[in-house]
């Protein structure tokens, strides 16, 4: 009985524990006001610096290389020598040509003199005939009043016919000399152009820079014996440098309008996070596309003329401008529509569509069309548990 009455006075002596009670936990979050602004989505572009205009200069005659002036990789001027060859190569064909010229210039004038004395020779015969038919006639009265005999009026007239054959033939070296003159004219306007063609291999046989350019390759060197067409000193103009990228097939239709409503459309090159960004124009889009995309051109501007072909280059181009967008960075993006605001210490899911993507303080940050007021509050760290309504504490940006 004690111990069930010590029992007793201790439970009724016990002191009472408060009650728990539960606190809801709240979640730091990063926030950003949303502002409204006239901006464009970037895509980021690969693309390889070619040249439209490699030039290959080969040797126009088989010859001996006699100096080369320039190395791979020469910056060189207008009017700069490159390679030149051998002079008595270039010059043999030349004097060649000139004596085929002379040649056929001196039997033109030989063909000349032998129409002239074609055309007496012609004459003279003529007048033979004549002689030759009155003669006939003189011997036929004759023999009527039998002056003379029967074999002399044959005589007479063998005499004619044999003129006749004589007349025919002098016309007819009258005549040839027309289509003679034509062959020979033919042949000298032949040597002619032979000839001008020699001296304007001569004239290639040094290699000179029409224009501001870089050397991109040099195959041969001083002695070495070259081939007609061989490749003597490959070139390129600095103007003539451009980027080739590769366009989605998804951005082919907004870039097509916008080059053809006459917009301009220009991408940005930039070396690093601090450098100024580079405009790059948007000149033309390749007449063939792929099923990954299709290749454009943008021109390069003078002030990356230090690239070369083959350079890679990384390039955003500029989209079409919006007039109200907002900028998030893309930790603020839940899946593709969805971010979250901050209202009254709470999340609220709030689906939105993303216009693409933007540069901003060297990160890619994500565009969006705004479905909420200007000054809204938008959640910039990424919770695994977000949910609406989920308590939040925000630290402003």
């Amino acid at each position: 009985m004690l111990a069930i009455a010590i029992f007793v006075f201790m439970k009724s002596t016990k002191p009472e524990q408060p009650p728990v009670q539960v606190q809801e936990k709240v979640w730091m979050v990063e926030t950003l006001e949303a502002r409204f602004e006239k901006l464009s989505p970037v895509q980021r572009l690969y693309g390889q610096v070619e040249s439209n205009s490699l030039v290959s200069a080969s040797a126009p005659v088989a010859a001996v290389v006699e100096q080369v002036w320039v190395k791979e990789g020469d910056a060189v001027k207008a009017g700069d020598k490159l390679v030149s060859l051998d002079l008595q190569d270039l010059e043999i064909p030349v004097q060649q040509a000139r004596a085929e010229v002379a040649d056929m210039q001196a039997q033109l004038r030989l063909e000349r003199l032998a129409y002239q004395a074609n055309l007496e020779r012609l004459a003279h015969e003529k007048k033979v005939l004549e002689f030759k038919r009155s003669d006939v006639k003189r011997t036929e009265r004759l023999l009527k009043k039998d002056l003379t005999s029967l074999t002399v009026l044959e005589q007479a007239k063998e005499a004619l016919a044999k003129q006749e054959y004589v007349v025919v033939g002098a016309e007819l070296a009258v005549e040839e000399h027309k289509l003679k003159s034509q062959q020979n004219q033919a042949r000298l306007q032949k040597a002619q152009a032979v000839l001008a063609q020699a001296e304007l291999n001569r004239q290639r046989g040094l290699v000179v820079a029409p224009y501001d350019g870089r050397v991109s390759a040099v195959p041969v060197s001083a002695g070495d014996r070259v081939n007609a067409g061989a490749s003597l000193v490959q070139y390129y103009g600095l103007q003539s440098l451009e980027l080739r990228a590769k366009l989605p097939v998804n951005e082919f239709e907004s870039v097509y309008s916008r080059l053809k409503k006459g917009d301009a459309v220009e991408a940005f090159y930039s070396k690093d996070a601090f450098a100024e960004a580079v405009p790059l124009k948007l000149e033309r889009i390749a007449g063939q596309a792929s099923t990954s995309g299709v290749d454009v051109f943008f021109s390069v501007p003078s002030s990356l003329k230090g690239v070369r072909p083959g350079d890679l280059l990384e390039v955003e181009l500029q989209g079409a401008t919006y007039d109200q967008a907002v900028s998030v960075p893309y930790s603020a993006l839940y899946g593709s529509d969805r971010i979250y605001l901050v209202e009254d210490g709470r999340l609220k899911a709030q689906t939105v569509k993303v216009l693409g993507d933007l540069s901003k303080n060297g990160a890619l940050w994500a565009l969006i069309a705004p479905s909420f007021a200007e000054g809204a509050k938008i959640s910039v760290t990424h919770l695994p548990n977000a949910i609406s309504g989920l308590k939040v504490t925000e630290v402003s940006q």
